[in-house]
């Protein structure tokens, strides 16, 4: 039997229950990053989101749990993250809303979509902000935004997206995390 861990938090009303293992980030709890990028997520009416790079799942199931109007898709590049964020979907029951899949970023997207969130994986470096960049462009509706929080990586976010973007703001800074809004 596989080692793993539950990780159990309550997020802005929201209870969560989440399966994850050793080699996926923050395995053990949410980490103080994603649980600031939670509190302040700005979450469309209806449509269609991406959580990209979506590790075992905590931001992509969120959203599935806050409204029940969106579809979403939670995306990573990693196969044991597939196979846990697979298993927390079932845990909660959102099959039929939510749709996990391995994907090189956007490239395995085949829609336009109304937002983009995520909490990137800097230790990959400005190739992978350039890949997030050059293909939320592509994969982005007109009207839609990009919803990121990085770690002392915000110059890097501001100055690669703004080759692709015009409307780009921080709306939060806190303990190093800096939360950005980038506007299609």
């Amino acid at each position: 039997m596989r080692e793993f861990y539950i990780v159990n938090d309550v997020i802005d009303g929201i209870p969560l229950s989440l399966v994850s293992h050793p080699g996926l980030f923050s395995k053990k709890k949410i980490d103080l990053g994603t649980r600031t990028f939670l509190e302040n997520l700005i979450i469309p009416q209806q449509g269609t989101v991406v959580d990209l790079g979506c590790g075992y799942g905590v931001i992509g199931i969120f959203i599935a749990l806050k409204n029940e109007n969106l579809k979403v898709y939670m995306l990573d590049v990693n196969p044991l993250a597939i196979a846990t964020s697979k298993m927390n979907v079932e845990r909660y029951n959102l099959q039929n809303r939510v749709v996990v899949m391995k994907s090189d970023v956007l490239s395995a997207l085949q829609e336009k979509v109304d937002a983009i969130y995520s909490n990137p994986p800097l230790s990959k470096g400005v190739d992978f902000l350039q890949k997030f960049a050059e293909q939320s462009a592509e994969k982005l509706k007109k009207g839609g935004f990009i919803q990121m929080v990085v770690y002392k990586g915000e110059n890097n976010v501001l100055k690669i997206f703004s080759n692709y973007f015009s409307d780009i703001k921080v709306i939060k800074r806190s303990k190093g995390y800096s939360i950005i809004v980038v506007n299609n």
